[in-house]
């Protein structure tokens, strides 16, 4: 598998209404990800130590091959303005820091993960 992982930091809306940003992420999740097959699962992370107020996204994808086809569909999306206005909107609620592309290891190590192999 490999990852596409986003960093986000929350924005004062959002530190402001908690609830609300839990409720809108939860929507963004369904309505982001409902045209997107390739996308295997996705994982959130809110930093409880450092970085306070920091999200990471981990996107999954079978293979390089997963992740071609989504910045394919990506890019077939982001030409439709509704979805697009409806996507930027996500300003509102939090900052991109960065992104990055993780793969697992080709061999068995890690355990207690749903899911790893190693276990």
């Amino acid at each position: 598998m490999i990852y596409l992982v986003s960093r986000m930091k929350l924005s004062e809306q959002a530190r402001r209404d908690m609830a609300g940003f839990w409720s809108w992420i939860e929507a963004r999740e369904r309505w982001f990800y409902r045209d997107l097959p390739m996308v295997k699962g996705v994982r959130w992370y809110l930093t409880a130590v450092g970085e306070l107020y920091t999200l990471e996204c981990w996107s999954a994808f079978e293979d390089e091959f997963g992740y071609a086809a989504y910045r394919k569909a990506m890019s077939g999306l982001k030409s439709n303005a509704d979805w697009e206005a409806q996507r930027v909107s996500q300003d509102d609620w939090w900052h991109f820091l960065d992104s990055r592309l993780m793969a697992d290891l080709p061999c068995r190590v890690g355990f207690g993960q749903v899911g790893n192999t190693a276990d």
